[in-house]
């Protein structure tokens, strides 16, 4: 499996807005970063932690690892497996639906906490057609060819879902949406209408269907809108986001028409 452009690139956003927001309204070093994403079917989970360093010269606000911190996890120890980087191994278990996640750890004086619950698995996804044929016009980024792919899933209690492709040929740097990747808005609902302009390429295409929580909504909201006034928060004593997601992926086949 191919590593999780999503959440790296979410993870960029946090910093950023983070960054930018505190410069505006003063710089607070004292405030930990917390970035941590609980993938249902993994058998470990991570939790990145990142201080906010002012570079003076230039007024840069930079984000460094912060090392030597005591988390746990539902109370249990999780190691610090390199700079700023905690993990706790699962073995043969997995995250699970239902399963409840507390982290906690004390930094300067206080006490930082959050809390995640794992999502149940996205079920029965399928797309419609599962071979498309791409005419010449299909690799244009203007084309006009609209022939629809219809993405779609179980929804049973109105979650909220983004939507990532991946097409073949691709290299393993995030391209936000560029170069054979393209992630969609979290929206609600149980189905997703693509076109045949989203795969651009001949080969295997792979669609992800993510579900995900309300905080990552809003995450991805405040970045798209640019409000950097409000520093994203959904820690206590802390800025950064403890969430947790599941999703599924089904693959396309494009292939080139001689028409």
């Amino acid at each position: 499996m191919k590593k999780n452009y999503l959440l790296a690139i979410a993870m960029l956003a946090i910093l950023y807005s983070c960054g930018e927001a505190l410069m505006d309204y003063g710089l607070n070093t004292q405030t930990p970063i917390v970035e941590s994403y609980l993938q249902e079917g993994a058998n470990s989970l991570t939790v990145n932690v990142y201080s906010m360093e002012e570079y003076l010269k230039d007024e840069y606000v930079l984000s460094k690892p912060i090392s030597g911190l005591s988390l746990t996890i539902n109370g249990e120890a999780i190691a610090e497996t390199s700079a700023g980087r905690y993990q706790l191994d699962l073995g043969a278990d997995t995250l699970r639906e239902g399963q409840a996640f507390r982290l906690q750890f004390d930094y300067n004086g206080k006490s930082i906490e959050a809390s995640a619950t794992v999502p149940a698995p996205v079920r029965n996804l399928r797309v419609d057609p599962e071979y498309l044929a791409l005419s010449a016009s299909s690799y244009l980024w203007d084309s006009s060819d609209t022939t629809e792919v219809i993405i779609s899933w179980d929804d049973p209690d109105g979650s909220y879902y983004q939507v990532y492709i991946e097409s073949p040929n691709t290299t393993d740097m995030p391209s936000f949406g560029i170069f054979g990747r393209r992630m969609m808005q979290p929206f609600r609902g149980g189905s997703y209408r693509a076109t045949a302009r989203d795969f651009r390429s001949a080969g295997v295409h792979w669609i992800y269907v993510y579900r995900v929580g309300k905080d990552y909504v809003e995450l991805y909201e405040r970045i798209s809108a640019s409000d950097l006034a409000n520093p994203v928060s959904f820690i206590q004593n802390a800025f950064g986001i403890f969430t947790s997601m599941s999703y599924a992926r089904v693959r396309l086949w494009a292939v080139e028409s001689s028409e």
